[in-house]
């Protein structure tokens, strides 16, 4: 969990105890929060991917509040999420954040655009980094969103 949010860890653990979904509420305390900790959109990406690929790296099946960070990347603009992902801190992790929500179920709400407009060489890095996940689920997905089309 990025630095700025603490405080709000058993709120959101609550939510793999409820199965509820994260309230609109404490989406809007967690944004906040981060845009006062991480006022650099690229900083604020990279704590989200990092938070993001630090659970278990599913794409499906994943505790309920582990989904926090894909719904706030949700909102992030996706030139923002681009630059963060150029950005030379940006590591495995941040990957691994990136592809679970780049090819989760409906992760964005231009998702289809989006994952379409990215750069060739990063849309091979994030399909690599699936293909050594070892997760069977994530590595379908990504050859689904990711893949060049076969000809």
């Amino acid at each position: 969990m990025p630095a700025g949010l603490e405080g709000t860890a058993d709120r959101i653990l609550d939510l793999s105890r409820t199965g509820g979904r994260p309230s609109p509420d404490l989406l809007a305390e967690l944004t906040d929060r981060l845009q006062l900790t991480f006022p650099d959109p690229v900083e604020q990406v990279l704590a989200l991917l990092g938070w993001y690929g630090s659970g278990s790296g599913r794409c499906s099946g994943y505790p309920v509040h582990e989904g926090v960070p894909g719904e706030l990347l949700g909102r992030v603009p996706i030139a923002d999420l681009l630059a963060g992902l150029a950005d030379p801190k940006a590591g495995e992790r941040h990957d691994a954040g990136a592809v679970r929500h780049l090819v989760g179920w409906k992760t964005r709400p231009r998702q289809k655009r989006d994952v379409a407009g990215l750069p060739e060489p990063l849309r091979a890095r994030l399909l690599a980094h699936a293909r050594r996940s070892g997760d069977s689920d994530k590595q379908g997905r990504a050859e689904r969103w990711l893949a060049p089309p076969r000809a």
